[in-house]
């Protein structure tokens, strides 16, 4: 994503403000003349003064005046048109009080008409200037973030810019990854029709993305199979971990719309479409949040340990069945809205901490069935004797898991498979239950 900061609203009203002082203080078109007569017989008609009346001195202290308010405004203009309105057409008030006060009691002609025409024309050039840059603001963040941000969310940071902090910053994130499972087959079996072949990923991943955007997460990049996501940058989201767990929930539904969609359907050569399958993985933590890129090329984006995590268990996702696959931090911080399952835990490398892997099975509603309070305790017990090296009791735990409702075969094949592994190399006494070949 690339955007561009649209030219500044402050410019023009400066130079238009530099211009009117110019020409009250010099009076270069012998405007100020006209004027002054003009507000001269005014005062006059309403109350005549027998005193002569003299303009002030260089007419300084109209400039000054006009510098003085219509800089105020202008300044006031960072923090909303409306200020700046205010401070305009209260200098026009004040204009016309100080020049009945400087008249009635000096018998001096402070030339308020010049002065309340400029900052009048100033006001303009300010509403026309800020409408131009909030457009031009509007036109370019629309262009950058379209298709990587929900509208509401553009909306915000084109009124509060601030909102978008380029520079960098930490922020706890909620980092997604969703791909294609076994996309170098596709791309292989595909090999003769190539327009076959993007149309279909079209029609698997735009409806992906947009559960992503509905649920408040912010695109990050994107690849031929698939594409990340993240949430709580760069607007504050408190809930980013369950609105993410939504968005990949929602994928996971939505994937299986899309196979209902391509049951039956053939390709030109009359062999019938592939289902697809997909895999999710979510991680959350503190990641640095910024403007990342160079040459002219600047875009949006997050990086840290979360969005490593992420793209780890996507990676993964394929050996336990389930799409949706969360670290743990994740699943506590949305464990209220969801029906979390135990599958797994990896590690990096021998020096890398254990991080515990769950599957989304569904919603509250689920989680409180006795059918998945079941599975959640075999779960459990399979991992402890997992953990206690308790290599026999965990084979017999799986195999009695298998006939529960929600088990997933893939799984249980996998950990039988890491079983038999651990039984030819023994892991050791201070063993943390991470299985770690798995990821080097």
């Amino acid at each position: 994503m690339i955007w561009a900061k649209p030219m500044g609203a402050l410019t023009a009203p400066l130079v238009f403000l530099g211009l009117a002082a110019f020409l009250i203080l010099f009076n270069v078109f012998g405007l100020e003349t006209a004027l002054a007569a003009r507000l001269l017989a005014h005062y006059q008609a309403a109350l005549p003064v027998t005193a002569p009346v003299r303009p002030l001195p260089l007419r300084l202290v109209e400039t000054f005046w006009l510098l003085a308010v219509g800089g105020g405004a202008i300044w006031l203009l960072r923090l909303g048109i409306l200020w700046a309105g205010v401070a305009a057409m209260g200098g026009i008030g004040l204009s016309a009080w100080t020049g009945w006060v400087t008249y009635l009691h000096f018998h001096r002609l402070f030339d308020a008409a010049s002065v309340s025409l400029a900052l009048l024309l100033l006001l303009i050039v300010m509403v026309g200037t800020w409408a131009l840059s909030l457009w031009l603001a509007r036109m370019s963040l629309r262009l950058a973030f379209a298709d990587s941000l929900p509208a509401a969310s553009i909306e915000k940071i084109v009124r509060r810019p601030e909102l978008l902090k380029a520079d960098g910053e930490v922020r706890d994130c909620t980092y997604l990854v969703c791909g294609v499972r076994g996309l170098a087959g596709l791309g292989a079996d595909f090999r003769s029709d190539p327009a076959a072949f993007t149309k279909l990923m079209q029609r698997m991943l735009s409806p992906l993305m947009d559960q992503a955007l509905q649920h408040g997460g912010t695109i990050d990049r994107l690849t031929a199979d698939g594409f990340a996501a993240f949430w709580n940058a760069p607007l504050d989201d408190p809930s980013h971990a369950t609105h993410a767990c939504e968005a990949a929930s929602g994928m996971a539904a939505m994937a299986a719309r899309v196979n209902d969609a391509l049951m039956g359907q053939t390709r030109a050569d009359g062999s019938p479409l592939p289902l697809l399958e997909i895999g999710v993985g979510v991680a959350t933590g503190p990641v640095i949040a910024g403007a990342f890129g160079g040459h002219g090329r600047m875009g949006y984006s997050v990086n840290g340990e979360a969005v490593t995590l992420a793209t780890r268990i996507q990676a993964l996702s394929h050996q336990y069945g389930p799409a949706v696959i969360v670290a743990d931090a994740t699943r506590a911080a949305a464990d209220r809205s969801f029906a979390f399952l135990e599958v797994d835990t990896v590690a990096g490398g021998a020096g890398e901490p254990p991080v515990t892997l769950f599957a989304i099975l569904g919603n509250p509603v689920l989680k409180a069935s006795p059918k998945f309070r079941a599975l959640t305790t075999f779960h459990d017990h399979i991992f402890q004797a997992l953990r206690k090296q308790q290599w026999r009791q965990a084979r017999a735990l799986i195999e009695q898991c298998r006939k529960l409702s929600g088990a997933s075969p893939r799984l249980y094949d996998l950990h039988l498979n890491r079983i038999g592994y651990y039984e030819s190399s023994p892991p050791g006494e201070n063993w943390d239950g991470a299985f770690r070949p798995i990821l080097k």
